[in-house]
């Protein structure tokens, strides 16, 4: 992501900036480490990862929950990636119209 933002404009695009481009890395980061987290925690507990039928304690479902939380957040700092190229591209395409 951070060598996108650092060619975009050495290709003729403009530069990413603004609080979006600020925030995105450290959205993503976070989302990446709290699932990482998540499932590091949930193995500790042995959580059976294809059973349904299995009663979980408290401290597999809150590890399979910052799993599961932890993939949106970076869901969403992956959607902010590609808006925020989305933008940098459209602006040369707007430019050279």
């Amino acid at each position: 992501m951070g060598i996108t933002y650092h060619l975009l404009p050495q290709l003729g695009f403009a530069r990413v900036s603004g609080r979006l481009a600020r925030w995105q890395p450290g959205i993503y980061g976070t989302g990446q480490l709290m699932h990482i987290t998540g499932l590091a925690w949930s193995g500790g507990y042995n959580v059976a990862r294809k059973s349904t039928d299995v009663e979980r304690g408290i401290e597999q479902i809150a590890g399979m929950g910052l799993m599961g939380f932890g993939g949106l957040v970076s869901i969403v700092g992956g959607i902010a990636f590609l808006v925020l190229v989305y933008r940098s591209l459209r602006s040369r395409a707007a430019s050279a119209g």
